[in-house]
């Protein structure tokens, strides 16, 4: 998922967990986040205030959204966003999942009666 954001925007834990890896895939910087259950949370590009293996809690910073001016190998690399923007993905058991699961609730709408039943 891309998320729209400005460059050194923090981006923050969205549940509680540990830091499994902090550092650079390729060209950019990336941070993911085990919150157990077999679910890991991975955020690009940011650069990390954590190190592996510290806990953090739901709100907790993990990083600062990294400038693509500052890394002029990522420039290339994010021309499918027309600005600067957050790379959130989620992986359940291994497998890519749909992060919005996470954050809202999909659950159906159910209409009730104004005046009792």
């Amino acid at each position: 998922m891309d998320l729209a954001a400005n460059d050194a925007a923090e981006v923050s834990s969205p549940a509680p967990g540990r830091v499994v890896f902090a550092g650079w895939v390729v060209d950019r910087p990336v941070v993911t986040v085990d919150h157990g259950g077999g679910v890991l949370s991975s955020f690009e590009p940011v650069s990390a205030v954590l190190d592996r293996g510290e806990a953090v809690r739901q709100g907790q910073t993990l990083g600062t959204l990294a400038s693509s001016l500052a890394h002029p190998t990522m420039q290339q690399s994010r021309s499918h966003c027309p600005a600067t923007c957050l790379h959130w993905g989620v992986r359940l058991d291994g497998e890519y999942v749909d992060p919005l699961t996470y954050v809202l609730d999909r659950r159906p709408s159910v209409l009730l009666p104004l005046h009792g039943p």
